[in-house]
């Protein structure tokens, strides 16, 4: 946590550092005579290096590259505008972009480790079978290829959670208060799940954080029931409510994507 803060700080800075160069003056005008341009691929660096998901995962040589190639590109299309002249301060604005590529890119590192950690404490406090979709796709093409040869039933189920809002009174807003992150919050329910699911139910974690729970050799009506079970016991436990819907193989669907998708769009269906 202390290098968290430590480059959060560093970057701040040196954002500041930045807007403060670009505002400095001499006698013969501005020391520094960047073009608007400058300061707008500085704050598209931070943001998208901190919240792009796609751009988080690049290595740190990959994004210096990119952004590399990003601001040769724009530079180009102003010298071809407005002259020869920006070339002079074209290497200064070079570095200092790909500093602030570095030092963003650090504080990601940082935010990672740190949502790593929480989610092994909230883990550790409420033990769950809980798996990320993205890698569980052997496990679901083993259950699937085994549904189709031995014709067998297999069902989606997919959980919502309630958005818990900011109300004194909900039960839900004191645990995750109590919790103090959304981690533990997600665990929870989680620990919930593996209580009430067989052991051959999948439980997966879906990056938009609903949950998906791959039931094997389960019928839709039989998901429903297992769906309503689940729901009384996180509203028993923690005085939330959820959304969910189901669909199944092979009556809806013929692969896990369209289960899903279609799951997605009953549960979108029954919301209307």
């Amino acid at each position: 946590m202390n290098e968290l803060k430590r480059i959060f700080i560093l970057l701040v800075s040196y954002l500041l550092l930045v807007f403060t160069l670009g505002e400095l003056t001499g006698d013969q005008g501005p020391v520094f005579q960047f073009p608007s341009h400058f300061f707008f691929l500085i704050v598209a660096v931070v943001f998208t290096n901190l919240f792009v998901s796609r751009l988080t995962w690049m290595s740190i040589t990959t994004l210096l590259a990119f952004w590399a190639a990003v601001f040769f590109v724009v530079a180009y299309f102003y010298v071809q505008v407005n002259g020869d002249e920006y070339l002079q301060i074209l290497g200064v604005e070079f570095i200092l972009i790909e500093i602030a590529v570095w030092i963003s890119y650090q504080l990601n590192v940082q935010l990672r480790l740190a949502e790593s950690l929480m989610d092994s404490l909230a883990s550790a406090t409420y033990v769950n079978r809980t798996v990320a979709l993205q890698q569980a796709a052997d496990q679901i093409n083993v259950e699937m290829i085994r549904s189709r040869r031995h014709h067998r039933p297999l069902s989606v189920i997919l959980i919502k959670p309630e958005k818990v809002s900011m109300k004194e009174d909900q039960q839900a807003y004191k645990l995750m208060r109590h919790d103090l992150l959304r981690h533990f919050v997600a665990a929870r329910l989680g620990q919930i799940m593996t209580d009430q699911l067989r052991q051959t139910d999948m439980i997966l974690r879906a990056p938009d954080g609903n949950f998906v729970i791959l039931c094997a050799e389960t019928t839709k009506e039989n998901s429903k029931l297992l769906a309503e079970r689940i729901q009384d016991k996180i509203t028993e436990i923690m005085g939330a409510s959820m959304e969910w819907s189901v669909a199944s193989f092979p009556e809806e669907a013929l692969t896990f994507d369209e289960l899903l998708n279609k799951a997605k769009s009953n549960l979108s269906a029954d919301n209307k």
